[in-house]
């Protein structure tokens, strides 16, 4: 009986926790398009939520894309150029989302689960969206953090 309610007190608190991820309000970010010719009607919104547990989930919800065209997104730290826009600031990859394709509206939705380690402080500063084909092409950009510190 006392091992029951062990294993029922630690299922109770597993199901509490799950709820409480639920619950928490993510923060929303907007991508701001950059001066490239590339997908000019790209727009979208990157919603930031950590779980309390140490990870963080992201979503990205994206329109305006070149329909069927492949694309990358990362996180970047601040970089070398930074000043007042982190998107400007040419940083190193801090970490990655999976690989998508816009669907055929130009749309995609991708998720990144990551331990918030990896884009807490000065790591996840803006999230760049890429082609796969050329990623010096940028089309999007989402400021994260605005300031170093």
């Amino acid at each position: 009986m006392k091992g029951s309610n062990i294993v029922l007190g630690m299922a109770a608190m597993s199901l509490l926790g799950s709820c409480a991820m639920m619950m928490a309000k993510p923060t929303t970010y907007t991508f701001k398009h950059n001066a490239v010719e590339a997908d000019p009607s790209a727009m979208g919104t990157a919603a930031v939520v950590a779980d309390g547990m140490g990870m963080s989930k992201t979503t990205l919800t994206l329109s305006g894309l070149t329909p069927g065209k492949a694309y990358i997104a990362h996180y970047h730290a601040f970089g070398p150029d930074s000043s007042t826009d982190p998107c400007a600031s040419n940083g190193p990859v801090s970490v990655g989302f999976p690989n998508f394709t816009a669907d055929a509206t130009g749309s995609a939705k991708v998720m990144l689960s990551t331990d918030v380690s990896k884009i807490a402080g000065d790591l996840g500063a803006y999230i760049n969206v890429h082609y796969a084909s050329d990623p010096s092409v940028v089309p999007l950009c989402a400021p994260v953090k605005m300031a170093k510190g």
